[in-house]
């Protein structure tokens, strides 16, 4: 099955979701040869309002993840990018990320954020771990299932961060270290009319200070943690202390064989006798 339009085609590669109201579909971006969710909506009398909505919140030459969207066979399809790979949610279930990756992840996902101007409905979609894809090196991308657009409401896509910092960084809340990070966790209620840009600002801001004064070393550490940190130091210090011994007792080991082997000369054999017969040395 192939979706299209005038300018472009959406060979279908799979279906996601298909009931009376709508269908969703990954597709094959023909043009960037990479692949795109679209969701195809059935009810027509949806339609003009959502044109409508879609073509004031929506500026595509800012907003890129959104392709387009357009009439087919009498549905409204709407085209959005999609990415494969493993979302923050199956990295966070999989690992336990160091401090600092998980300020930088987040960082990074203010920062597209900030980049594209995802309008709010999108953006809410944007703070779900299942719809963060996170590439090896730290690549943020985001995928959006939009398929309750037809009903949608005033957002609040920094409450949804919040939740996100508050699940990404649950072991410091816990422990409520370092300072500079709960000081910012406690604001961000605060910052839900400043919008995304302020936001960044804040925790860019925050940031940067943990980083300067090496903050991640501040984390508290378990008892377990300590005392093997203890014994990898004292088996450091008793490592040299046994090099040391089996040098000197190398060294001690040949200084007695030199000495020895000095001291005992090889002498003649001397015999007095064989068997019943005894030896006259004088002869």
């Amino acid at each position: 099955m192939v979706i299209y339009t005038y300018g472009h085609q959406y060979p279908v590669t799979s279906v996601l979701e298909s009931n009376f109201k709508y269908d969703v579909y990954i597709c094959r971006d023909s043009e960037s040869n990479g692949f795109c969710r679209v969701l195809r909506l059935k009810d027509k009398s949806e339609v003009p309002q959502l044109v409508a909505w879609l073509s004031e919140r929506v500026d595509r030459n800012v907003f890129t993840d959104y392709i387009e969207h357009f009439m087919f066979e009498d549905s409204l399809c709407i085209v959005m990018k999609y990415t494969q790979g493993i979302t923050l949610a199956d990295k966070s279930d999989t690992e336990a990320a160091p401090f600092y990756e998980r300020l930088e992840l987040f960082r990074k996902i203010l920062e597209r954020a900030v980049l594209l101007d995802i309008p709010d409905y999108f953006l809410d979609k944007c703070f779900e771990p299942r719809n963060i894809i996170v590439a090896s090196d730290l690549t943020i991308n985001f995928n959006y299932p939009i398929e309750d657009i037809t009903g949608q409401k005033d957002c609040a896509p920094i409450r949804k961060a919040e939740q996100l910092f508050r699940t990404m960084f649950a072991r410091e809340i816990e422990r409520k270290v370092p300072d500079e990070l709960i000081d910012f966790y406690k604001k961000m209620p605060e910052l839900g009319g400043a919008g995304m840009i302020e936001l960044y600002s804040k925790y860019y801001m925050m940031m940067s200070a943990l980083i300067e004064r090496n903050a991640g070393n501040e984390e508290p550490k378990s008892i377990w943690y300590k005392l093997w940190n203890k014994i990898k130091k004292l088996w450091k210090v008793l490592k040299k202390l046994l090099t040391i011994a089996l040098i000197a007792a190398a060294i001690a080991y040949l200084v007695f064989t030199i000495r020895n082997s000095g001291s005992s000369k090889e002498k003649e054999p001397n015999f007095d006798s064989i068997g019943n017969v005894t030896i006259d040395k004088d002869k």
